[in-house]
C-alpha cells in the first residue's frame, strides 16, 4: 500500500522531543510494561482497556482504544528493534473493516539520560494510508501529545511511590 497523494505532507511525519524527570530505564519501562502502558496510552479522555504487547523483535502489539464516548478504536503492530533502553522501534496499524490496512505508521523512540533526566524523543512516519485517513492522521499530534502528558503523569505517580 502506498501513501495516498490526498493526504498532505505535513501528516506523514511528526517528532516530539519531551524531557521527564526520571531516569530512562524508567521510561524505557513504561514503554514496555504492558501495565503501565494501560495507563498512559492513549489520547486525554481515552483509555486502554485492552493491552497485549510480546516485547521482542517480531512480537505482536494489539491494543483497544476507548473513545469517551465508549467507542473502540483497535490496532495492531509488530515490535521492529528493541534497543534496551535506548532505542525502541514499533509499527502500527489499523485495519478497514474487511481487514485491509487503513493506514500503518511507523513509530521510533528514542531515549537519552542526562543527569538523572530522560530525553525522550518520538519520531512517526506514516508508511501507507489511503485517502480516508486523513481524519486520524491530522490528530496524531494531538495523540501523542495527550498520551505522552499522561505518560509524564504516570511516571510522576510511580516516581512518587519511590
Amino acid at each position: 500500500m502506498t501513501i495516498a497523494a490526498s493526504i498532505p505532507a505535513e501528516l506523514i511525519k511528526l517528532t516530539i522531543v519531551r524531557e521527564f524527570d526520571a531516569p530512562r530505564a524508567l521510561v524505557w519501562k513504561m514503554w514496555t510494561d504492558p501495565a503501565h502502558v494501560a495507563v498512559w496510552w492513549a489520547p486525554e479522555h481515552f483509555t486502554t482497556p485492552v493491552v497485549q504487547m510480546d516485547v521482542r523483535p517480531g512480537g505482536a502489539i494489539h491494543m483497544v482504544m476507548r473513545g469517551p464516548g465508549g467507542e473502540d478504536h483497535p490496532f495492531d503492530g509488530r515490535f521492529i528493534a528493541l534497543d534496551e533502553p535506548e532505542r525502541l522501534v514499533t509499527r502500527t496499524w489499523v485495519n478497514h473493516p474487511d481487514g485491509s490496512i487503513w493506514f500503518e505508521v511507523e513509530q521510533t523512540i528514542t531515549f537519552e539520560e542526562v543527569e538523572g533526566r530522560t530525553i525522550q524523543r518520538l519520531d512517526a512516519v506514516v508508511l501507507s494510508a489511503d485517502e480516508t485517513a486523513i481524519g486520524p492522521l491530522s490528530g496524531m499530534k494531538a495523540g501523542w501529545t495527550g498520551s505522552l502528558n499522561k505518560l509524564e503523569a504516570r511516571i510522576m505517580s510511580v516516581r512518587g511511590g519511590d
